[in-house]
């Protein structure tokens, strides 16, 4: 129990504004999954009154809740459809916390438990506090399971759509998942969390009649843009829900939130209602602009989703990801660092799709962010030049870009020590960026690929003295001249 770790999570507004002394109402947070059209409380076309919630929490506030829940439950279970009741509806304290309910009514020491890969670490971190043994499986080799891994197995997880990736899993495919399942008595638990953004078509809810193999998990929190309303449900078979209802805790959730979500799962059409049609439209929208601009940026590779957000691999990126994510942050703009849904590789972000112009600005802090880390890197390279003489410099055999101006160029300076010079008469100009801003180009200039330039430069750099008075130095005595 003490190897355990704390799991990493999104939503860090707080900690950044700690961090960096930004307000918490200038970060823009794209690493929450949550709807970018707003809450139902901000919808024109559907108008649930915070005054009415407010009001009826106030009548409740000074008792306990009723346990039962059974209006909530009710809500819950006209909201899926399907002729589901409350009898077949869990509450609970949002997913991470009915994934503990049932993985602790189920599992003993060493049980075997499958868990989405990639996925986030709540599966793998829950199952391991019961003490079971955990194997991670991607969506398309959970189709292929051989049976006497299903025989050995006690819970089988899957993600729809996952996270990170936002791939969504076809409800003909999920319908054969479940039935092997259940034909291996091995419970399955699928967490559509985000299903109601994606495509609620593809959910199998209602394949619990008579199927005491499978749990559902469905999130309130998320899909009305307030994480900070902690709500989830789960649907399961009858006898199933009533073993679950009678485990859980005795009052796991409190006045307020059961009454927004009485009043969110009670809006008519359900998945189908204005709100949330106009939510998945306009997220597939925005989806597919963001999706188009993060290609055009070299390192930048988009993954194709289903979901309200996407997963990008910077692997081609002159930053991994955690440089990236931290760079950003300082720039108040918090993106999901995958590393933990990939074994550690430093090669993947997660961005949620949020209204455009919060996107335009998260452009414009990548411009930023860039020009920065540029220098930083330039200034590394450069007293490395400088304290091995430039005997490190990269040399025509060792360089993939050899050569990026003309053959028997010097590279020496690979960064330049006086970039971003801005004058235009070295052949550097400003351009656009891939981001849609400027960016200064040195393409055109091959001043310091000159041999003689190069070794000039690199004496009067290795000076006595403070580097940037020599980098100032050197570009007064030796590169004007040249221009």
């Amino acid at each position: 129990m003490l190897a355990l770790q704390a799991r990493k999570h999104s939503g860090k507004a707080y900690e950044l504004s700690e961090k960096f002394n930004i307000a918490e109402s200038d970060i823009l947070d794209f690493s929450l999954i949550k709807n970018p059209l707003g809450t139902p409380f901000d919808f024109p076309d559907i108008y649930i009154g915070p005054e009415q919630i407010v009001l009826r929490t106030g009548e409740k506030i000074h008792q306990y809740p009723d346990n039962r829940y059974l209006e909530l439950r009710s809500a819950a279970a006209g909201f899926v459809g399907h002729g589901l009741t409350f009898e077949n509806i869990v509450p609970g304290n949002g997913p991470c916390e009915l994934l503990r309910l049932v993985i602790g009514s189920v599992v003993n020491e060493d049980d075997q438990v499958i868990v989405p890969a990639p996925s986030a670490g709540q599966y793998r971190h829950i199952a391991e506090i019961f003490g079971a043994r955990v194997q991670g499986f991607s969506s398309e080799d959970l189709l292929r399971l051989p049976k006497m891994t299903l025989d050995r197995t006690k819970i089988v997880i899957v993600e729809n759509p996952n996270d990170p990736t936002g791939a969504l899993i076809s409800r003909d495919e999920m319908c054969r998942i479940a039935e092997k399942c259940a034909e291996h008595d091995t419970l399955l638990i699928v967490d559509e969390s985000s299903i109601e953004l994606a495509d609620p078509a593809a959910s199998i809810a209602d394949m619990v009649f008579g199927n005491d193999h499978l749990f559902v998990i469905r999130s309130v929190s998320n899909i009305i843009g307030m994480p900070g309303i902690r709500l989830g449900y789960g649907i399961a078979s009858v006898p199933m829900s009533g073993v679950l209802n009678a485990a859980r805790l005795s009052w796991n959730i409190g006045a307020f939130e059961e009454a927004v979500g009485i009043a969110f799962l009670g809006m008519p059409g359900g998945p189908y209602c204005k709100y949330l049609s106009d939510s998945r439209a306009f997220i597939e929208k925005e989806r597919e602009f963001i999706t188009e601009r993060l290609s055009a940026i070299y390192g930048f590779d988009p993954i194709k989703s289903s979901a309200n957000y996407i997963l990008v691999d910077v692997r081609d990126l002159f930053l991994d990801s955690l440089r990236l994510t931290e760079g950003l942050a300082s720039q108040g703009i918090i993106i999901r660092e995958c590393s933990d849904f990939f074994d550690g590789q430093k090669r993947y972000v997660r961005i949620s799709v949020r209204p455009r112009d919060e996107f335009e600005r998260f452009l414009h802090s990548l411009d930023e962010v860039f020009a920065r880390l540029s220098r930083e890197d330039a200034r590394e390279k450069l007293e490395e030049t400088i304290e091995h003489g430039g005997a490190t410099c990269a040399g025509r055999g060792s360089c993939e870009y050899y050569p990026c101006h003309f053959l028997g160029q010097d590279c020496t300076f690979c960064f330049c020590p006086f970039y971003a010079c801005e004058d235009e008469r070295t052949g550097g100009k400003w351009i656009a960026s891939s981001t849609g801003g400027q960016v200064w180009s040195c393409e055109h200039c091959t001043l310091l690929h000159r041999p003689k330039v190069a070794k000039t430069v690199l004496d009067a750099l290795m000076a006595d003295g403070d580097t940037d008075e020599n980098i100032r130095r050197a570009w007064k005595d030796i590169i004007e001249p040249l221009l």
